[in-house]
């Protein structure tokens, strides 16, 4: 009878530390995960770039940002969907994951990614009132789908580290 109940409160104590122990690691695979397609984003616009001399879209502006139906057109464009002909005529397919119609939502099934480009070929961008020395970058705003206040804390996903 003691050995029955020192096998049930080991049991016990170990279903409580699982149930802490597999939404943390949940979390980290859903952050891992997008930090690739992030990486993968950045890689397809600079291949885009190598290829055609200019960065995808057609908004000529410094800093461009897309995000909702903007990044839509950019990522069908980068999936090379027959739709974005224009942007992308020789249908080279760049980006995989995103679908025809451009959408590639975050791990959590709830967001769009906002892409950065800067347009402008200074090789730095204005993100959040901060100047990066970056010329893409892409961004998850992660499970509460704000964008932190603090890039450096919080839970948003980038494609590189700010510095």
């Amino acid at each position: 009878m003691v050995e029955l109940l020192v096998v049930i409160s080991i049991i016990g104590m170990l279903a409580g530390l699982m149930s802490v122990a597999i939404p943390k690691a949940m979390e980290s695979g859903k952050k891992a995960k997008a930090k690739g397609e992030l990486t993968a984003i950045v890689a397809a616009v600079k291949a885009y770039k190598q290829e055609y001399g200019r960065w995808p879209g057609t908004n000529t502006t410094s800093d461009t940002s897309f995000q909702g139906g903007a990044s839509e057109s950019l990522l069908a464009a980068l999936g090379g969907s027959s739709s974005a002909s224009v942007e992308n005529p020789k249908s080279i397919r760049f980006l995989e994951g995103a679908s025809p119609a451009g959408v590639m939502i975050d791990p959590w099934k709830k967001n769009q990614y906002l892409i950065l480009i800067d347009s402008d070929e200074s090789n730095s961008l204005i993100y959040q009132g901060k100047t990066v020395s970056i010329s893409v970058l892409a961004v998850s705003f992660g499970k509460d789908l704000v964008q932190d206040a603090d890039p450096t804390k919080g839970d948003d996903v980038f494609s590189a580290e700010l510095k």
